[in-house]
């Protein structure tokens, strides 16, 4: 590899000392130069500053456009942003109205079931006030057969029952005060 480098090197000094050695090589290669300078001048520097002209205004082009480009995404990243937050706070509305309602609901079921068994309740001491009621003519009934049977074996004769009712209904209406 250094062998390599080391006739690279040789070449490249032995060129740069034909220069001080020969030099009409170093004439020749800058007519040539100049020559080449005037066919690329006269033949092709039109087309190339026409070729570098147009890439120039395409590249201008792209990047106009590509700032417009910029410009419309920003734009409608904005809008996005506005829509996100816009149904965000609709969505939040729409939760707390939901709530509302649901408590609302909920409140009704609250009042409509102690409603229910406030009803319930009137109508089991209605009930009650009933069978108490039955109860005690039951009762009375009973203590009325007992004192008439009672009164018949103690009087020993037959006594008219209507007159034994009320007197007994008499007596029941005393021991009520």
């Amino acid at each position: 590899m250094n062998e390599v480098f080391d006739q690279i090197t040789e070449i490249v000094e032995s060129g740069l000392y034909s220069i001080q050695n020969t030099p009409e090589i170093v004439v020749l290669n800058i007519l040539a130069l100049l020559v080449l300078l005037f066919f690329v001048r006269t033949f092709l520097w039109k087309k190339v500053s026409l070729y570098l002209e147009k890439r120039q205004e395409a590249l201008s082009e792209a990047m106009d456009q590509a700032d417009e480009e910029r410009r419309v995404a920003k734009s409608l990243q904005e809008k996005a942003i506005k829509e996100y937050e816009g149904m965000k706070e609709e969505t939040r509305q729409l939760k707390e109205r939901l709530t509302q309602e649901a408590y609302k609901e909920q409140e009704k079921l609250i009042t409509s079931a102690k409603e229910e068994a406030k009803r319930r309740l009137e109508q089991a001491e209605k009930d009650i006030e009933y069978e108490i009621a039955q109860a005690n003519e039951e009762i009375k009934q009973s203590i009325k057969t007992v004192a008439f049977s009672a009164a018949s074996k103690i009087v020993k004769r037959e006594i008219n029952e209507s007159v034994h009712q009320d007197i007994i209904d008499e007596i029941l209406k005393e021991s009520e005060v």
